[in-house]
């Protein structure tokens, strides 16, 4: 490989998007939107950060989900369709939707290979249960 290539190469993978295919430890990543690059420690400490609040938030909203769906009354007279269209039924449809797209994103994220924003993921992710995981009842 030409000397003068090599060197456009490098220069390119620092200009970003960042793109592993291996796990490792360095603090270059995109994240999610091109515009969303991580370049030094400080950056990847603040998406670490980022990251961690939403794996929270994920669990938060799991939980909330579970206690709409306890209180819901379990009435037999009350129709399958009546149940469906009821404004509980949508509020925890809305709240899946946004479980889902959270769910999402945290696994795109995880997908970046970063050893540091994919432990950001997981301890999000367990602070959250440490909150919200017990039984809602």
């Amino acid at each position: 490989m030409d000397h003068h290539m090599s060197e456009d190469m490098d220069m390119d993978m620092n200009k970003g998007p960042f793109m592993w295919m291996w796990f490792h430890t360095k603090p270059q990543d995109t994240v999610l939107f091109s515009t969303w690059n991580i370049t030094n420690a400080g950056t990847m400490v603040w998406a670490c950060i980022l990251v961690a609040v939403a794996g929270v938030i994920l669990e938060a909203i799991k939980f909330t989900r579970r206690v709409i769906q306890k209180n819901q009354p379990n009435s037999k007279k009350e129709s399958y369709f009546s149940r469906l269209l009821s404004t509980k039924h949508f509020l925890q449809t809305f709240l899946f939707f946004v479980q889902l797209g959270f769910s999402y994103c945290l696994m795109l994220i995880f997908m970046t290979f970063s050893i540091w924003l994919g432990l950001a993921v997981v301890i999000g992710l367990s602070i959250g249960f440490l909150i919200f995981g017990g039984k809602s009842e």
